[in-house]
């Protein structure tokens, strides 16, 4: 007779949230990562934080091409790789 051999159960963490799909990587990686941009690059002027330049299309144009750079690099070195670690 042979004994039962059972195999030793590996504990498989479940994935991170941030890396279960794109759309949470964006939302928790590059929006606050951008809008920190935008506030610093844009808004911060004079030890103060100022919205008037809001009212300009120039900015959010810039905000809408950092949102596209930041995402698309972002997903090429960090999202991509982290996720097939995570969901291998």
């Amino acid at each position: 007779m042979k004994k039962n051999q059972s195999k030793p159960q590996t504990s498989k963490k479940p994935t991170p949230l941030i890396y279960r799909s794109f759309l949470n990587f964006w939302l928790v990686v590059v929006l606050p990562a951008t809008l920190a941009a935008l506030v610093v690059s844009k808004l911060y002027y004079n030890n103060t934080i100022n919205f008037e330049p809001l009212k300009e299309p120039g900015t959010w144009l810039y905000f809408a091409i950092l949102q596209v750079f930041t995402g698309f690099f972002t997903y090429l070195w960090v999202y991509r790789t982290k996720s097939k670690q995570y969901k291998s």
